[in-house]
């Protein structure tokens, strides 16, 4: 058999992976750095050296653009949303996957990722001056203020479970020393995992033009996140008790709630299924967002939904997601 022959066989056999939606064969290529799209099949074929490429990731779902929406009869009105078996990699169902999206508390997956990383738990956090005077308005927040000593694995917690902004700061500057470089380690963090159109310009969320993603995106940075003990302990807390000191040595405690009304109880979870992580979203131009990662007995899925027009909506129609087979 001649190499002209081979070379149009293995490309026929990537297409064709491809096409099939996800997988986990070291073959898949999910693009190159210069690819405007993951569902961009030309471009695993444009680099002369593209047979030395290497997957981003072998344990993500690689998902075509035209591989979307493959429900007939779509209820979903939320603007984007995904759902992936990720112990199959079968995708469940997926709607507008890979357009940019703002992305409002989600925001906090990333922050907490970079966290994760780089951050140590047994730390001792100072709240800034900036951390505590965050004063724009809907932000939301725990409360924190100048001078309050806290564990940072305690303030990470909180972070996640209540969302709060000013904690994020806190966090982000704990870090990286301030926060415009620990916005940079996000963006190349997430980067590194494949989210090509994503681009972040603060730790938590607050609305800003520039600072967008995408479904799919938020989809990989989950994925990656779960991997993580210290995130499957924080991340489906129903509430949280933070216990700290203030700047003159005073004891505090707080007791924060979790945003996700699924975590609470306020709205009813599909049954037989269990949170194991979860962050909330809303911005009046995001719309009501949420992530979470679940498990029943056919495995754990990742759930995403963006810009849902209102809080009822969102959760309806994450029940009707994770309801689908």
């Amino acid at each position: 058999m001649t190499k002209r022959s081979l070379s149009l066989i293995s490309i026929i056999i990537l297409i064709s992976m491809l096409l099939c939606g996800c997988g986990k064969a070291d073959i898949l290529l999910p693009y190159y750095n210069n690819s405007s799209s993951i569902g961009d099949v030309e471009s695993v074929f444009t680099s002369e050296n593209s047979y030395h490429s290497k997957p981003i990731s072998s344990d993500i779902c690689v998902i075509p653009v035209d591989s979307q929406n493959p429900k007939a009869n779509d209820k979903i009105s939320a603007q984007g949303a995904l759902s992936i078996n990720i112990d199959t990699e079968k995708m469940i169902y997926s709607k507008n996957i890979y357009e940019r999206l703002y992305p409002a508390s989600l925001t906090k997956l990333a922050t907490a990722l970079v966290c994760i990383k780089y951050g140590n738990m047994d730390d001792t956090v100072t709240v800034s001056y900036n951390a505590a005077h965050l004063n724009t308005p809907g932000a939301q927040l725990c409360y924190i203020r100048e001078g309050d000593k806290i564990n940072f694995k305690t303030l990470l917690t909180a972070f996640l479970v209540h969302s709060g902004n000013d904690a994020g700061i806190a966090l982000a500057e704990h870090v990286s020393g301030d926060v415009p470089s620990f916005v940079l380690l996000m963006n190349q963090e997430v980067q590194k995992l494949g989210c090509k159109d994503t681009h972040f310009v603060n730790p938590h969320g607050l609305h800003d033009d520039e600072h967008y993603t995408t479904v799919y995106d938020m989809y990989l940075i989950m994925n990656e996140l779960i991997k993580y003990d210290v995130f499957l302990e924080i991340g489906a807390l129903e509430s949280f008790t933070a216990k700290f000191e203030d700047a003159s040595g005073n004891r505090i405690k707080k007791v924060y709630e979790n945003t996700d009304k699924f975590l609470t109880g306020a709205k009813e979870l599909s049954k037989k299924t269990t949170i194991i992580g979860s962050k909330t979203g809303t911005t009046f131009k995001a719309g009501c967002c949420l992530a979470i990662a679940t498990e029943n007995k056919k495995g754990r899925r990742i759930s995403i939904i963006m810009k849902a027009r209102i809080s009822d909506v969102l959760y309806n129609e994450m029940n009707s997601i994770l309801e689908m087979k």
